[in-house]
């Protein structure tokens, strides 16, 4: 019972570590690269964007440690993956290898760009080998005058909370609109339609041909081109004249009530619904904590009936994923299971086996806290591959206690026998898994990101299993085992 009681307590004790390891969907990239996308502003023109953009090509160019600086401007695929317009431009900035304070270096850049007069939007991009830190909200309703209060009341809240960065919003690429509402009583008095005054503003820059000519058998309308007529401001718009059916020139504020607004320069549906987002990078390894404290802050909120708030981003990929790995887990289990039942003949020894695999989290939760790693979906997957590690060894112990009992020993005298005979080789084994495993958890060079966090994870599970499967599995199923007969006993 003290051994038994003493693992149960390091169990639970290890399971207190979470708060304080986090977690993310995958750990942080430590490529030395700065992807970086400018958002033009609606109506900025492709002359300007090219000035703004070539002014910090030189700025890149000019710093020290920069290897090599790719620019593109316009639509092409990977502007389209960033969420650029088609005359976005990007910057793909790659640093020396050798370079040192990197991250001081990339946060100077960044500050640098967003801190620029520039018409348009800088956004540091993470776009690397593994998901970005990049959590989303979506909110939905009916217009977008019911998701507009929502949205920036998110925005908001991302923007106070300190771990989040680059917060931007859907809505944010906007344009001024003009809605010009008509005094139907004035119209009919002038014998004006809303139709006519549209078409009035619309045809103010058309020239009707002027003549035609023939030329190689064929007419060919002559226009007199004149410089297009824009409207400056609203004022401008106001005084547009109009003509009557009977000669009259009318100014347009004398019929119509011209109201100013923003218009989002797309509008985006989903199952019936009007929809934008709020998104934000999180500076955090601990994305979960992040998230949440985001949500806690946004269920506060007093959302009309009409609008609803979901989560997206790098949240539904933690939780997608995380539901994935956890039923593979169990069916993992199940399968191990059943193909003990049938090997061993029986229900009992299988289970004296399996109880071998809850104390893998002791040590897992104990290596990742030491490394600094974060639960993530490279760490669940080292878990996944304890379960069948880990039941190896317990596996080869048991066997041995079976045959010593089918020899005549006694279960005390089995379990002693076994354990000194089956040590040797469950250490071998564990120490050849932990040296293969050494190179990805140290994260030496030519191992991924996924490699280190599941290298970490095997080699803490596999110590505190190894070490508990000496002491937990044999008294488990001596336990068991009593229970066993002295049931078969009762029954006779």
């Amino acid at each position: 019972l003290i051994t038994f009681g003493t693992a149960i307590v390091l169990l639970v004790g290890s399971l207190f570590l979470i708060p304080s390891i986090g977690v993310s969907f995958m750990p942080a990239d430590e490529e030395k690269q700065i992807i970086v996308t400018y958002t033009p502003a609606p109506g900025e023109l492709k002359e300007d964007i090219e000035k703004e953009t070539e002014k910090v090509e030189k700025y890149l160019m000019d710093k020290d440690d920069v290897e090599t600086v790719q620019y593109t401007l316009g639509e092409n695929m990977m502007s389209g993956m960033m969420g650029g317009s088609s005359n976005s431009a990007l910057f793909y900035v790659l640093y020396d290898e050798d370079t040192e304070n990197f991250g001081a270096k990339k946060e100077k850049i960044i500050k640098y760009l967003t801190n620029l007069d520039s018409p348009g939007t800088w956004k540091q991009q993470e776009f690397t080998s593994t998901s970005s830190n990049e959590t989303t909200l979506y909110v939905y309703g009916n217009t977008q005058k019911d998701i507009e209060p929502v949205i920036n009341d998110i925005q908001n809240i991302m923007k106070k909370n300190k771990q989040l960065k680059d917060v931007d919003t859907s809505l944010s690429d906007a344009y001024e609109q003009y809605t010009l509402v008509t005094d139907q009583k004035k119209l009919s008095e002038l014998g004006l339609t809303a139709a006519q005054v549209g078409m009035s503003i619309a045809n103010s820059n058309k020239d009707d041909a002027l003549t035609t000519i023939k030329k190689d058998g064929e007419e060919v309308k002559v226009y007199v081109e004149t410089e297009e007529k824009t409207f400056e401001d609203k004022k401008d718009l106001e005084n547009t004249k109009i003509t009557s059916p009977m000669g009259m020139e009318i100014p347009l504020k004398e019929v119509v009530k011209i109201e100013e607004g923003k218009a989002s320069d797309t509008i985006s549906r989903r199952d019936g619904k009007i929809y934008a987002d709020v998104s934000a990078t999180i500076k955090s390894d601990d994305v979960a904590a992040v998230t949440k404290e985001v949500q806690k802050e946004v269920e506060k909120l007093d959302l009309p009936a009409s609008v609803t708030v979901d989560y997206g981003g790098v949240t539904e990929d933690i939780q997608e994923s995380f539901t994935q790995l956890g039923i593979a887990m169990l069916a993992a289990i199940a399968i191990v299971y059943f193909v003990l039942v049938v090997t061993f003949h029986g229900g009992l020894a299988p289970i004296a086996i399996l109880f071998s695999l809850p104390f893998t989290v002791i040590g897992a939760l104990v290596g990742l806290f030491i490394a600094g790693e974060t639960i993530s979906v490279s760490a669940m997957m080292g878990v996944l591959m304890l379960i069948g590690i880990v039941v190896t060894n317990a596996i080869v112990l048991v066997d041995r206690v079976i045959k010593n009992e089918e020899s005549g020993l006694s279960t005390r005298e089995a379990l002693l026998e076994a354990g000194s005979t089956r040590l040797r080789p469950i250490l071998m084994t564990a120490l050849a898994t932990i040296g293969a495993l050494i190179p990805l958890a140290i994260g030496a060079e030519g191992s991924g990101l996924i490699s280190q966090g599941l290298g970490i994870t095997v080699i803490g599970g596999l110590v505190s299993s190894t070490l508990l499967t000496l002491v937990i599995v044999p008294v488990v199923y001596e336990v068991i085992m009593k229970i066993g007969k002295k049931k078969k006993k009762a029954a006779k």
